[in-house]
């Protein structure tokens, strides 16, 4: 058992200050410019390439040394880690055998077979795990979605910034939009947030740059015990089409148009319409 141990431990040494040594020595530029000679595709891929490169390789320069670190101190305390080990493979054993009795037997490598598919399985959920995370290392970095926003529109990005700011965390909002807007709940939590949705738009997939219009509901398609059952601390209205867009209602939001001009009132006219109101102070426009 010491001897197995020994020669893995040694295998393990080797191969971690191996790759130690080529993380730190070789730049990342280098390994981001090897992926990306691989890359068939466009500049997303290229981009997705590089992401992917920087996080393995980032990983790398510190699990490699962990792993050599590791396997200095087990190798060190080989003498206590044989024993170690040895005993708590008999504790395995003892704990997942159901008697010696023939049946018995099959009832144990059922069990023992159990606990290594779990363990299989866990370990390999882990690895894809890691791996997806390297690879959406181009969307979030450190940062959690909450916070980096990935595949979302400028237009969204700043909706979700200026109702952050603007609306206290337990705000209870009814949105009012030509644009399906339901993931705002996940990205405004814990705001509750209501999204009335047009029959007419119901079942309907929009299409990127307003290609498709879809229908929705104003303020004052809204009837009054609608509102009134539902008691919303804020109605925003956010509109993108043409069918909706008022020129004369879209600097009607003073608070929208410093949030644009980062504490000054922005001069430019805004192409959508960003309105929102305390309910039941905003008034019928």
């Amino acid at each position: 058992m010491q001897r197995f141990l020994k020669i893995i431990l040694s295998v393990m040494l080797c191969g971690a200050a191996w790759l130690s040594f080529d993380a730190w020595y070789t730049p990342l530029e280098v390994r981001q410019q090897a992926a990306a000679a691989r890359v068939t595709g466009g500049p997303d891929e290229f981009a997705a390439a590089k992401a992917f490169t920087e996080a393995l390789w980032g990983s790398m320069r510190w699990a490699a040394p962990l792993a050599v670190l590791v396997a200095l101190v087990a190798l060190f305390q080989l003498h206590r880690l044989a024993p170690f080990l040895s005993s708590a493979g008999r504790g395995f054993q003892a704990a997942t055998a159901t008697g010696n009795e023939p049946h018995d037997a099959r009832q144990t490598w059922l069990i023992r077979g159990f606990v290594a598919a779990w363990l299989i399985i866990a370990m390999t959920q882990f690895g894809e795990s890691v791996v997806q995370r390297m690879r959406d290392w181009q969307s979030y970095g450190l940062h959690a979605g909450q916070t980096s926003l990935p595949n979302l529109s400028d237009t969204n990005y700043l909706l979700i910034r200026y109702l952050e700011e603007a609306t206290p965390p337990d705000a209870k909002i009814l949105v009012l939009s030509d644009q399906k807007l339901f993931f705002l709940s996940y990205y405004l939590l814990p705001r509750r947030l209501y999204h009335p949705m047009h029959p007419d738009s119901e079942f309907v997939i929009p299409l990127a740059q307003g290609e498709r219009q879809l229908a929705a509901y104003t303020r004052v398609d809204l009837p009054a015990q609608y509102l009134e059952e539902l008691q919303p601390d804020y109605v925003l209205e956010y509109f993108e089409g043409e069918a909706f867009v008022d020129p004369a209602r879209v600097r009607e939001d003073q608070g929208w148009l410093r949030f644009l001009g980062q504490g000054k009132v922005t001069t430019e006219q805004p192409r959508i319409q960003v309105i929102l109101r305390p309910y039941p102070s905003e008034g019928t426009p």
